[in-house]
């Protein structure tokens, strides 16, 4: 398959200027463009519903119960709309599953949670800022995609744009001590995980529908999730439920169903049908989405530098896939 922005240049019409046709549209929405979009705008109102299930539940905890409604409810999801559901055959299909599984469940929530405990939370969204860069680089190691200055530039735009956000937010400070250093680390890692995710995901997706990936590498993640709560937090998750809020339930169950289930679905149809570099940059929506739902719901202020960050960011985003229009002779 052509990369969606050879054929969104072809598709435009007119000269030495920035636009996107319609057929270009199409090409975007087919491509997996805007489900990626769509799938990090969702995740970013994600920061806001974890904290309420803080309340109730450690990160691990919540984590797992999270991820264990998400796996039944596809599961249940898949039989209803009479999807089938591909079990893995060999050997390679099961340790692709499980690279999905380990590196963007598995090690990523242990290793930002685990960070998270010793640096800010605007901290920690900063660094998590540097997966889409991590997600060109790997792209261009494994599955040998080549690193264009326009893709760079957009990453650098949403690093950029990304950090203002959270200065403006009042929550980037951190100390430098050696807890700080070792909550950086562990977030870097996290970040370096879930970029390997997005290959992985990108590399085993040829073999899998995006519902069986779905769903099978959500259940080796809950597993993995519920035996991390049993050793670091030493809570069962079964016997979790009395602890619970209404608002818990709430949020847990949003996160679910619609951070969980629907937008791994989403974001694995949409690596499917696009190179990893093609869609890296819309990782960075989640921080103004996050940062933005903050100020409409937790009263939080509306500045300058918040509405610039945002501005950035979205221009990094729109670089990424638009494509200046070759000049006529």
């Amino acid at each position: 398959m052509k990369s969606a922005v050879s054929q969104i240049k072809k598709a435009s019409l007119g000269q030495d200027s920035f636009e996107v046709s319609a057929e270009a549209r199409n090409i975007w929405f087919k491509s997996g463009f805007v489900t990626a979009i769509a799938a990090n705008l969702l995740w970013g109102t994600s920061f806001l519903a974890s904290k309420y299930t803080l309340l109730s539940w450690g990160p691990f905890t919540a984590s797992a119960l999270r991820f264990f409604l998400a796996t039944s409810l596809m599961f249940v999801g898949l039989k209803a709309f009479k999807r089938k559901i591909k079990v893995p055959q060999s050997t390679r299909e099961w340790l692709g599953v499980s690279a999905v599984a380990v590196t963007g469940f598995g090690f990523l929530y242990p290793l930002q949670l685990s960070g998270l405990k010793l640096i800010t939370s605007g901290m920690s969204a900063a660094i998590m800022l540097t997966s889409p860069l991590f997600v060109v680089f790997a792209g261009r190691l494994f599955l040998g995609e080549t690193l264009t200055a326009r893709k760079l530039t957009a990453i650098g735009l949403g690093v950029a744009g990304g950090t203002i956000l959270l200065s403006a937010n009042g929550n980037f400070s951190v100390g430098i001590t050696k807890e700080s250093i070792v909550g950086v680390a562990l977030t870097g890692l996290a970040s370096l995980s879930l970029a390997l995710s997005v290959i992985a995901t990108r590399r085993i997706s040829k073999s899998f529908d995006s519902g069986s990936l779905t769903l099978w590498s959500m259940a080796i993640g809950f597993v993995l999730l519920a035996v991390s709560a049993e050793i670091f937090e030493h809570d069962n998750f079964l016997f979790a439920f009395e602890r619970a809020t209404i608002s818990s339930w709430v949020a847990i169950l949003y996160l679910s169903i619609i951070c969980s289930a629907f937008c791994f679905f989403i974001w694995n149809y949409a690596l499917s049908q696009a190179s990893p570099k093609e869609i890296a940059s819309t990782m960075h929506i989640k921080t103004p989405t996050a940062v933005l739902l903050g100020v409409a719901i937790a009263n939080e202020s509306l500045s300058l530098p918040l509405l610039t960050g945002t501005a950035i960011v979205m221009a990094g985003v729109w670089i990424s896939q638009v494509t200046p229009k070759e000049k006529r002779a």
